[in-house]
């Protein structure tokens, strides 16, 4: 081949190359990380494989801290406007997205694909997706809170539990059972506690104390009634229930930071706690006792509402990076990478025909636990939303934390929410 043809070649090439990442498509895809591991790396390397496998579009993934640090972040951008293309937002602030109007439905997207396209996904993890008639997020890490319960501690009171009328083979069912359970597995020596019965986890109390109102048969809002439940008698009895087991009985600590709760559990310092499914990673390569978890002890029914964060797609950006985005959302969760994001992160698998795949079923007989979040969704219900959830979250862990604390009774604690949060819903416009 003469030098001239060559060089013509090698001219042709470039040019092919500079024309093809002139047209590639980037998304600026803003991400948290909800719970405790090196998650970010993870995301990294979906993204990774999805640029490669679409060399149209490039994808920049952009850690932004937990959930509440990177609503943050996205308000500012899009009042600033310059919105991300897309994100994973907490689920509870899809209210507070649409009252700004910062996002686009997803519905033409979804009737242009196969008939039966949602029904590969849990309905339980769909239902925060929905407002007004259209549905505007899409679920992505997704988990329900579980118990987690020491083995070894259990069978190390065996016997005491045994006196009881309790079996040391299973975790407490219900709240009666929770309480006398916690009694006995609470270790002190004088006045120091060695091992709690249990931890009411701080930081998401919130997201746990509405799990504890849905066990009693009732909610705490409904934005689309405008409702407002706080001072129900069923969470009167919830609340009055943390109070007795945190500092009447104290068999469980006044209050721990979310992220510490998994560190005391692996530690041996409580024997049950309160969590995400998302913890199940951390816990299952760090403790060095045998662990199992377990369905939310029920009271009137079980119940729990479902957590994590969902896909949302913005507006003031193109068309056709809309378009990407959704295809990125598309292969996300798909059966494949929905599966392998369950098994790196502890999330629950949130597309159903991952849990067919060979290597799904191969790590599912090796990890049974994670089996418990999918199974308990069948008790599931949407997590609470309304606009302004940031402002309705904080005013909810400070009264709980102040209960969980001994500074305030729970009568008083529910009256202030009460109170402050029906405020926010009733001059919230959208």
């Amino acid at each position: 081949m003469c030098v001239k043809v060559k060089k013509f070649l090698w001219i042709a090439v470039m040019l092919l190359l500079v024309v093809t990442v002139s047209a590639q498509i980037e998304l600026k895809f803003y991400y948290p990380v909800g719970v405790a591991g090196p998650l970010a790396r993870v995301i990294d390397y979906m993204c990774e494989q999805f640029n490669k496998e679409n060399p149209e579009i490039k994808v920049v993934p952009v850690y932004c801290g937990n959930y509440d640090d990177t609503m943050q972040k996205v308000l500012t951008s899009v009042m600033a406007k310059n919105p991300p293309d897309i994100a994973v937002i907490e689920i509870s602030e899809l209210y507070t997205l649409l009252a700004i109007d910062a996002i686009i439905p997803l519905d033409d997207y979804i009737a242009q694909e196969a008939p039966g396209f949602l029904d590969q996904f849990w309905p339980g993890f769909l239902a925060n997706s929905y407002a007004k008639g259209k549905i505007w997020a899409f679920p992505f890490q997704r988990s329900t809170p579980v118990l987690y319960w020491n083995k070894d501690l259990f069978k190390k009171k065996a016997k005491e539990l045994q006196e009881a009328g309790l079996d040391p083979n299973r975790a407490p069912r219900t709240w009666y059972e929770l309480v006398e359970y916690a009694k006995i597995l609470t270790e002190r020596k004088g006045n120091e506690t060695l091992v709690y019965g249990l931890i009411l986890p701080g930081g998401w109390n919130d997201w746990i104390f509405e799990a504890f109102v849905r066990q009693n048969g009732s909610f705490l809002i409904d934005y689309e009634q405008k409702k407002v439940n706080f001072d129900s008698l069923e969470a009167l009895q919830a609340l009055i229930l943390w109070d007795r087991l945190t500092n009447e009985l104290k068999v469980s600590p006044p209050l721990r930071p979310w992220e510490t709760t998994v560190t005391d559990f692996v530690a041996g310092k409580a024997a049950m706690m309160y969590y995400s499914t998302g913890g199940l990673p951390t816990v299952r390569k760090t403790a060095n006792f045998e662990f199992d978890v377990a369905f939310l002890p029920m009271h009137v029914q079980y119940g729990t509402p479902v957590g994590g964060g969902n896909f949302v797609v913005f507006k003031g950006i193109s068309k056709e990076k809309q378009d990407a985005a959704w295809k990125f959302i598309r292969w996300m969760t798909s059966p494949e990478w929905a599966a392998y994001w369950s098994r790196e992160s502890g999330y629950v698998c949130v597309n159903k025909l991952g849990y067919e795949l060979p290597e799904m079923k191969k790590f599912m007989d090796e990890f049974p636990q994670m089996w418990v979040a999918a199974r308990q969704l069948q008790y599931a219900y949407p997590k609470m939303m309304a606009p302004n959830y940031q402002q309705i979250r904080k005013i909810m862990t400070t009264n709980l934390d102040a209960v969980q604390q001994g500074k305030k009774s729970p009568k008083d604690a529910l009256k202030d929410m009460q109170k402050q949060i029906q405020t926010i819903v009733e001059q919230s416009k959208f």
